[in-house]
C-alpha cells in the first residue's frame, strides 16, 4: 500500500511541475452474506500521460475474493498487481513492465485479462511493436508470475500487399520445474470492400518429456453489405492447451455465443482446447425498424463424442421515433444430450410524456430436468440512476432481488442490492468460473477522476 500511495505522490507532483494527465478509477465491491460467502474487494487503476509517455499501477486488495476463496476474515491480501511506463512515436511502441498480449488471434498466445471472471494472465517484463509502412514487428520478453515465474516470449513479424496481411508467429515458454515448448505458426488476411477472410495455423512442440505435438487450426469468412452480415468460422483444436488445461497462455476463437441474458448464460459450453472441432455461422440483418440475428454453432472432439450445438436467433422492432423497442428471442442448446430451450422477451419504453424508462425481460427454459423462469423490470431517471427487481426460478430454488444504480454524484456510480442469486458458472468466451449461491447484501462504488 505504501508504494501505491508513494506512485500517487510522485504522480500528484509531476503533474503541478511538468502539467501531465492523470486518470484514476477506483471500483469497491462488497457483499455481506446471510448464506453464501462474504467478500470484499478493491481495485483501483492510476495512471498518467505526458508528451509520448503514459505510466500507470493497479492496486488489489481483497479478503477473500469473489472466486479465490483462499484468503478469509484473517487474511488479507493486498499489493499493487500491475505496474508499466509506455513510450509511443509514430513507428514504435514500448512498453516496460506489467502488459496484455495477443498474437493473431490468440491461437498460439493471449495474455489476456478478464477481470469479470478474474482471471489475471497478464506478464511482466518487456514488449514492443515496430512500423514501417507495409512492414510490422511486435515482440515480448517476460514473467508468468501466475505459472510460477515460468518464462515466456516472443515475436511476430507481419507484411501487408495490398488487402493481403501476411504474419509469422513464434513463441518460447520456459517453465522452472518442467520441460519447455516451442510454439510457430502463421496467419493470411484478406479485406477488401464486401468481403473478408483470414486463417491462422498454430503447432506446439515441447521439448522434453512424453508429451505429443498438438495443433490448432482456425479460419473465417465475412461478408458485409449494408442490410446483411453474414460470418462463417471453423476451428480445429487437437492437443492444443498451452502450457496445459489448467494453465494456458493460449485463448484461441471459441465459435461459441457470450449470451446477453441470463438462462442461457448458464449452460454456456466450455471450450477443451485439448480436443476440439467445429464450425459456427452468424447472420445479422437489418431492415429499417427490423433487425435480426440467427447463429448457429457445432463442437465436437475429434472421436465424434462430446458434441455440443447451439442455435440462436432474435427479432427486434424500434419505433420511428426510439420510444419503443420490443425483443424477441430463442435459444436452443444440446450439450452432450442435455437439451435446453429458452424464449426471451425483452420490451423497453421510454413514453414522450415523461423522462422515465422501463425495461422489462421475461425468460423461461426448459430442460429434461428443471423448467427454469427468470424475470427483471426495472425503471430509470435520467441523472438519477436506474431501480429493479429480478427473481425467478432456477432448478427448482426461488430467489429475488432488488437493486439500483446512482448517478446523483459527479463521476461516481454506486450500485445497492439485497436478496438472493443463484449459483452457477459465470462465463466469458469460452472460459468458466463457479461462483456459488448467495443471500444477502452487495455494494459496488466505482469512482472515476
Amino acid at each position: 500500500m505504501r508504494y501505491s500511495i508513494l506512485f500517487t505522490a510522485i504522480l500528484i507532483f509531476s503533474s503541478i511541475v511538468w502539467g501531465q494527465s492523470i486518470n484514476a478509477r477506483n471500483w469497491l465491491d462488497y457483499r455481506g452474506a446471510k448464506s453464501g460467502h462474504s467478500y470484499f474487494e478493491d481495485r483501483a487503476n492510476l495512471g498518467s500521460s505526458w508528451n509520448d509517455f503514459s505510466a500507470g499501477l493497479v492496486y488489489w486488495a481483497r479478503q477473500p475474493s469473489r472466486f479465490n476463496y483462499t484468503t478469509n476474515s484473517d487474511t488479507t491480501f493486498s499489493d499493487i498487481v500491475q505496474y508499466w511506463l509506455n513510450f509511443y512515436s509514430k513507428h514504435l511502441q514500448l512498453t516496460a513492465g506489467s502488459f496484455t498480449y495477443t498474437m493473431g488471434m490468440g491461437l498460439l498466445i493471449d495474455l489476456y485479462e478478464k477481470q469479470d471472471i478474474q482471471i489475471d494472465h497478464h506478464c511482466d517484463g518487456a514488449m514492443f511493436n515496430f512500423e514501417l509502412g507495409p512492414l510490422e514487428l511486435s515482440g515480448f520478453n517476460a514473467i508468468a508470475k501466475w505459472d510460477d515465474n515460468s518464462l515466456v516470449r516472443g515475436i511476430s513479424p507481419s507484411l501487408k500487399i495490398w488487402k493481403f496481411k501476411l504474419g509469422g508467429e513464434y513463441a518460447k515458454i520456459i517453465p522452472t520445474l518442467s520441460a519447455s515448448q516451442e510454439l510457430s505458426g502463421g496467419f493470411l488476411s484478406f479485406d477488401w470492400k464486401f468481403l473478408s477472410l483470414y486463417g491462422e495455423y498454430g503447432k506446439k512442440h515441447p521439448l522434453a518429456g512424453l508429451e505429443k505435438d498438438g495443433d490448432g487450426v482456425f479460419a473465417s469468412a465475412s461478408i458485409l453489405t449494408d442490410i446483411i452480415t453474414l460470418t462463417a468460422e471453423y476451428k480445429d483444436y487437437d492437443n492444443f492447451a498451452i502450457r496445459n488445461t489448467f494453465t494456458q497462455y493460449n485463448n484461441p476463437p471459441t465459435l461459441v455465443m457470450d449470451p446477453l441474458y441470463t438462462l442461457p448464460s448458464r449452460h454456456i459450453h466450455q471450450v477443451d482446447f485439448n480436443d476440439e472441432l467445429g464450425y459456427s455461422a452468424d447472420l445479422l440483418g437489418n431492415f429499417g425498424s427490423f433487425g435480426t440475428e440467427i447463429m448457429f454453432s457445432h463442437s465436437e472432439n475429434h472421436h465424434s463424442k462430446m458434441p455440443f450445438d447451439e442455435l440462436w436467433s432474435d427479432i427486434e422492432y424500434q419505433n420511428d421515433d426510439l420510444t419503443f423497442l420490443v425483443k424477441g428471442a430463442f435459444d436452443f442448446q444440446n450439450n452432450n444430450g442435455e437439451k435446453a430451450y429458452t424464449p426471451i422477451v425483452d420490451i423497453t419504453y421510454e413514453p414522450d410524456w415523461t423522462v422515465l424508462g422501463f425495461n422489462a425481460i421475461a425468460e423461461f427454459q426448459h430442460t429434461d430436468k428443471f423448467n427454469n423462469i427468470y424475470t427483471s423490470i426495472s425503471a430509470s431517471y435520467p441523472a438519477i440512476g436506474t431501480f429493479g427487481l429480478e427473481g425467478g426460478v432456477i432448478e427448482d430454488e426461488n430467489f429475488a432481488r432488488a437493486y439500483t444504480d446512482i448517478d446523483i454524484i459527479e463521476r461516481t456510480k454506486i450500485r445497492l442490492g439485497y436478496g438472493k442469486r443463484p449459483g452457477g458458472f459465470t462465463c466469458s468466451g469460452g472460459v468458466c468460473r463457479y461462483e456459488e449461491a448467495f443471500q444477502g447484501v452487495e455494494a459496488q462504488i466505482i469512482i472515476t477522476y
